[in-house]
């Protein structure tokens, strides 16, 4: 999305700002050309454009500067359309977009990015010994200096504009835990300050101590030794982000690795995808498409099967809330469906119940002997009164008198 503000009346186009998500706040020159703000270099990126309840347009930026801007105040606006970039997007408006930091995908990182799990088999039933993995994610940046300010801009480092920062597996069989627990964090030059301090909270470790636990190649190995080398199926709840990422890494320091790690990593993988397997369980009764799929988060999931994470996004805990969703939902997969009768209106039956009449020898009395048995049987005065159409002291009387004698 993106968003073009006048920066002052009677000014000329070259003053207006324009706000594009993941791209730094820009002013347009003569020709269209959108250039870096300079007095906004320190703003970072803009990481979101929404339209408040107020018809206001909120802008937050990596910096964590936020601007609310007054409908008035925006010349243009527009969103990402289905089938194109925003590149495209803007060009109809007359901008060019500024030129973006990336690294190059080479030849060689691409023949180690075909030697990774070079064929995966996707299971469709939970296998009985498993190691379930999950992955936390760190946006990657680059720092630029503009004149005596150092901006930190998003960039993709060989084709990935993200890194996994946490990475964490637990092996099961069954419902019992096996001898595997693998919970560490990778350290990435292009991660934010942010994430790194993430991780030392997390860890409670020193920064030195930090910086060598957490190095991707030590990291990578021991994954590659403890986890893979068990040739255990890996349980994701969503394979699409977490395996596409863990391949990027594990290609990216391909050549670092032994020959055994590479053999190990040139073997077939089995996986398990918990998100694909909700869908299968929610598409058993969705007559009209099997196939449909759902994009369901995690921790949505388990708390509609009344499990409750109390750590959500942290990669450890959000495996083991994994497996336990996975299991939940195999049970409800292995149960009989209620299936539904056709609905009918509310009825009393064909035959309704005949309500015999009591006879007039049946029939009560209002006596002193009869108030005294509707007493004993926990009526009213009230109600006896209102049943024989006396006054609620005339059945007093009678049962006190009767209860003297």
């Amino acid at each position: 999305m993106f968003a073009e503000r006048r920066a002052l009346d009677r000014l000329p186009r070259e003053n207006h700002f324009v706000y594009i998500v993941d791209y730094p706040i820009c002013q347009v020159d003569r020709s269209g050309q959108l250039m870096v703000a300079k007095n906004f270099a320190s703003w970072g990126e803009i990481t979101q454009i929404t339209i408040d309840p107020h018809q206001r347009f909120v802008i937050k930026s990596t910096s964590g500067h936020c601007l609310t801007l007054g409908a008035k105040k925006i010349v243009n606006y527009g969103t990402d359309a289905d089938d194109g970039s925003v590149g495209t997007l803007l060009k109809r408006y007359g901008y060019v977009l500024p030129t973006t930091t990336a690294t190059p995908v080479t030849d060689q990182f691409r023949q180690h990015l075909a030697a990774v799990f070079p064929k995966v088999t996707t299971l469709t039933a939970i296998p009985e010994r498993y190691a379930v993995i999950d992955c936390e994610f760190g946006i990657l940046f680059g720092s630029q200096r503009q004149g005596d300010t150092l901006v930190q801009r998003r960039v993709s480092v060989l084709g990935e504009k993200a890194g996994i920062f946490q990475l964490a597996v637990l092996g099961f069989a069954g419902n019992q835990a096996m001898d595997l627990f693998f919970n560490r964090y990778l350290d990435n030059a292009n991660f934010s300050a942010e994430i790194k301090l993430r991780g030392l909270k997390e860890t409670q470790l020193t920064l030195a101590e930090y910086e060598t636990q957490a190095s991707p190649v030590r990291v990578l190995k021991d994954f590659i030794h403890k986890v893979i080398a068990r040739q255990l199926p890996l349980v994701f709840w969503d394979q699409s982000n977490d395996l596409r990422l863990l391949r990027h890494a594990l290609a990216t320091h391909f050549a670092e690795f032994s020959v055994a790690e590479q053999m190990l990593l040139g073997k077939s993988l089995v996986v398990f995808d918990g998100s694909a397997y909700t869908n299968l369980v929610i598409n058993r009764s969705n007559h009209a498409k099997k196939d449909a799929h759902h994009f369901l988060p995690l921790n949505g999931v388990a708390g509609l099967l009344n499990i409750f994470n109390p750590h959500q996004h942290n990669a450890l805990w959000d495996a083991q809330t994994t497996h336990c969703v996975v299991n939940a939902l195999a049970k409800i997969q292995e149960t009989q469906p209620v299936i539904l009768a056709q609905p009918r209106p509310a009825t009393c039956g064909t035959s309704p119940a005949v309500i015999p009449a009591v006879s007039t020898s049946q029939q009560l009395v209002p006596t002193a002997t009869t108030f005294c048995q509707l007493r004993s049987a926990g009526r009213t005065y009230r109600e006896i009164a209102q049943q024989f159409g006396v006054s609620t002291s005339t059945v007093w009387r009678a049962v006190q008198q009767a209860t003297r004698v």
